[in-house]
């Protein structure tokens, strides 16, 4: 194996476990012998409920349109909650766009229980919202638990069932598991546990316009939009490759340009510098196969 990403992969000093990319000639995977093959994908696990998203509005379940509270019967909810939240979207929710200015949690992490307790729903909508919805970004995990909550109610089964049956499922993935609160219900915002040449699946999903293996697994309109407004993907600098990150090093990218997608796990202390240096990399890497 020898191009210009698992160069640099190669080079990172801080511990680097696995890491994929995906073309149109195959999968390369790399992985560190000392390392284990699932590992925690963090904030990534985002890019997989927003999926689910896309999913269910393409199957008339959802509309992003929706507010967050019109899933959920008056008993789901604090008696006392902020009649706010009744005008966030889905699409607020998936924005980070809510209008909280509280930073509740990452509830599969902080020790933070005695607090929230175990009714992780009614916890965070007891929060109140402080700043204006639709336009004031504040990036929250709590934001995605929601979503979570949302996809299991809309699709009439655990986010975890429908994600293995909407996309683990068709996309073949091996070793993987969800971080879920008291009640089971996945965290949303971290703790999918998988190899990174199955994560990288999803991101060549988006890059082919929503279709693995001649089988369409979400609306090509649903990619579109997730690239144009921050559902879980952002652009790389100026380049063709949208991304989404994951605390302590994490990433899967993807190019739909060039077709073409990449993903990492590992630890850094230097927050975005290595990710940066290996996206540099990953773009050179397309560069090299033109």
């Amino acid at each position: 194996m020898n191009n210009s990403f698992f160069n640099a992969v190669l080079a990172e000093t801080d511990p680097m476990y696995d890491a994929a990319v995906i073309t149109a000639s195959g999968t390369e995977y790399w992985k560190n012998e000392s390392c284990n093959y699932c590992n925690n994908s963090h904030s990534v696990t985002k890019f997989f409920f927003a999926t689910a998203v896309g999913i269910l509005e393409g199957q008339g379940r959802l509309s992003r349109t929706d507010s967050v509270t019109s899933f959920f019967s008056p008993d789901d909810l604090p008696a006392d909650y902020d009649k706010k939240w009744d005008r966030v979207t889905v699409e607020d929710a998936l924005r980070h766009k809510t209008g909280l200015d509280t930073i509740p949690y990452g509830v599969d992490e902080d020790d933070d229980r005695a607090k929230i307790g175990d009714d992780y729903l009614k916890y965070v909508f007891s929060l109140k919202i402080e700043q204006k919805t639709g336009e004031y970004r504040r990036y929250s995990d709590a934001a995605y638990y929601l979503i979570s909550q949302i996809i299991t109610k809309a699709a009439g089964m655990n986010a975890e069932r429908f994600l293995n049956e909407a996309v683990f499922l068709p996309l073949q993935f091996r070793q993987w598991a969800l971080a879920k609160c008291p009640k089971g219900i996945p965290i949303g915002g971290g703790g999918l546990y998988a190899r990174s040449d199955d994560v990288a699946k999803l991101g060549y999903v988006y890059a082919c316009g929503g279709v693995y293996q001649n089988k369409r697994i979400l609306p090509e309109g649903w990619i579109t939009d997730a690239m144009k407004n921050d559902y879980a993907c952002t652009q790389f600098r100026d380049t063709d490759v949208f991304v989404k990150t994951g605390a302590k090093g994490q990433m899967v990218a993807f190019s739909r340009q060039r077709r073409a997608a990449v993903a990492w796990h590992g630890y850094s202390n230097e927050g975005n510098a290595r990710n940066d240096r290996l996206l540099e990399a990953f773009v050179r890497f397309l560069d090299e196969c033109e």
